[in-house]
């Protein structure tokens, strides 16, 4: 499938989501990107800083959220929850340039806003990206190295 647009970073949906299905979750004192897979920081503050899926995830940042500079809830961040009817567009950020053959498997997260496509190991109960289709034309390998996923989240193995 073939992409419109090819973000740097980040989670896109590419299904509308209409703005009383977002949820809003006080910060932790992080900066977050629009497109940032979202996790609690185990004192119920939203989180960037996952670095592979999480049994415990709010989801896909709706928006960009600097609370850097701030204390843990001072901001709150509109965010994407992860359904199984919602559909992402992600960067790959290792491995190789994605292909068909990566279609069907479950992976793990790369960083917070990138996808591990050498990572099949997931942990039980815990969210993964399943991929369905990929773009690794020329525009998305020019806007990522290694192209981008495209796929819902499933929870992995029970």
């Amino acid at each position: 499938m073939k992409l419109s647009v090819y973000q740097a970073r980040g989670f896109r949906c590419l299904d509308t989501v209409a703005p009383e299905g977002l949820i809003s979750v006080p910060a932790a004192a992080v900066r977050i990107y629009k497109g940032d897979y979202i996790t609690d920081d185990t004192n119920g503050y939203a989180t960037n800083t996952a670095t592979d899926t999480s049994a415990i995830v709010y989801g896909i940042a709706a928006e960009d959220c600097d609370n850097s500079a701030g204390s843990s809830g001072d901001l709150d961040v509109l965010i994407i929850p992860i359904t199984s009817n919602l559909r992402f567009a992600v960067p790959v950020g290792n491995s190789a340039v994605i292909s068909r053959t990566y279609v069907g498997a479950l992976y793990d997260l790369h960083t917070a806003y990138s996808l591990d496509c050498a990572d099949t190991t997931i942990g039980t109960g815990t969210f993964a990206f399943w991929v369905e289709d990929f773009d690794a034309c020329a525009e998305a390998v020019d806007g990522n190295t290694y192209g981008y996923a495209i796929g819902r989240f499933r929870v992995g193995a029970p």
